[in-house]
């Protein structure tokens, strides 16, 4: 039983779906604190180099 799927009971216990969803509504609420805690954007930042873009 090295893996979740060698038994029955433990695969029917997971939703990839749910297991799926509940990481993406992770991924938000962190994106979300990140919008707190960042300045938001005013201007694209200067051009760094002294020159025209290769």
């Amino acid at each position: 039983m090295s893996t979740p799927t060698d038994s029955p009971s433990a695969a029917a216990d997971r939703d990839p779906v749910q297991e799926a969803r509940a990481h993406l509504e992770q991924a938000l609420a962190a994106l979300d604190r990140l919008r707190e805690v960042l300045p938001p954007p005013t201007a694209p930042p200067p051009e760094t180099g002294g020159g025209e873009p290769a």
